[in-house]
């Protein structure tokens, strides 16, 4: 990557690292902000600035800065868009490209020098690199791989470090994660929003053993029972399951773009029997006897 491309990309991810340290309740010093964000108090006040044009609301209390959490705040669009159709497109997916200069990439961060209005961009784009940490956690998490939190914030500490994981699961609204940490040997939650960048390391999981989550329904059951199920979904079954059960979501892979599966472990077969069953020829049954009994047993009381 080109040294023009790898400062620009770097002034793109300090503003989201902005963006995250001023959410909350409780706001920070520019003196700390510029602490955290290794650069001079200066450059905080112009990113301030440039928030605003984005359509952020930076409020000042008791000497400490925050963003306006309630999202009516926002100033309405402009009636002439700032960007094209093919530069919000290009937005999306801006941090996968990691930043690889094109004709495009260069007219969106000219357009981010100057302040320009690009509120919907910048959204589009935070949404997607969420999106895009949720993917990596989840592969980390199919794969059994330990992950690189860059950046984490600590509201409790205040400090900014990068957290060697073992990704194990997400909440149901997907705001935490579930991990263990390998230099404390705990348990704990991770907020999406306070993550700089996600990395998966080469290593797997050292400390399975000492997974622990607190239970969550799948498919609406929970419990400690394993069943090890593969399922094979129609596209319509892959909608319907990410939709209705969000849970079963990091067991979800999609391959060839259009070959959906479910692999996991299930504490219950109930819930998920009758998804299937509600589905006749989306679904199909690859791997786990114990619910392809049960489905047949199920299917017999029908006949009845």
């Amino acid at each position: 990557m080109a040294q023009s491309s790898l400062v620009e990309q770097q002034k793109i991810l300090r503003v989201f690292k902005l963006i995250n340290l001023l959410q909350g309740t409780i706001g920070k010093t520019v003196h700390r902000l510029a602490e955290l964000l290794q650069t001079d108090e200066r450059t905080i006040y112009r990113y301030f600035k440039l928030l605003e044009a984005l359509g952020f609301v930076v409020v000042k209390e008791f000497s400490k800065y925050k963003i306006q959490e309630r999202p009516e705040y926002l100033p309405k669009p402009s009636s002439n868009p700032t960007f094209s159709t093919e530069e919000n497109q290009w937005l999306s997916t801006l941090l996968e490209s990691q930043g690889k200069g094109n004709a495009i990439k260069d007219a969106v961060v000219q357009k981010l020098n100057l302040q320009s209005q690009i509120r919907l961009g910048t959204e589009d784009l935070f949404k997607a690199n969420l999106g895009r940490m949720v993917d990596l956690i989840a592969q980390g998490i199919t794969q059994k791989k330990q992950v690189w939190i860059k950046d984490y914030y600590s509201l409790r500490s205040d400090t900014v470090s990068d957290r060697l994981v073992e990704p194990v699961g997400f909440t149901s609204d997907y705001e935490h994660i579930h991990a263990f940490e390998q230099e404390s040997k705990t348990m704990k939650m991770f907020k999406l929003e306070r993550m700089g960048e996600v990395v998966i390391a080469s290593e797997g999981w050292k400390f399975e053993s000492a997974h622990e989550l607190p239970e969550q329904a799948l498919f609406g059951f929970t419990g400690k029972g394993k069943f090890s199920i593969k399922l094979k979904l129609s596209k319509k079954a892959y909608q319907l399951m990410v939709e209705e059960y969000p849970t079963a979501r990091p067991f979800i892979q999609i391959k060839n773009r259009n070959h959906y599966f479910f692999e996991g472990e299930v504490p219950h077969l109930p819930g998920l029997a009758r998804f299937i069953l509600s589905l006749p020829g989306e679904i199909k049954v690859e791997e786990g006897n114990e619910l392809k009994a049960y489905l047949s047993e199920q299917i017999q009381k029908g006949f009845y």
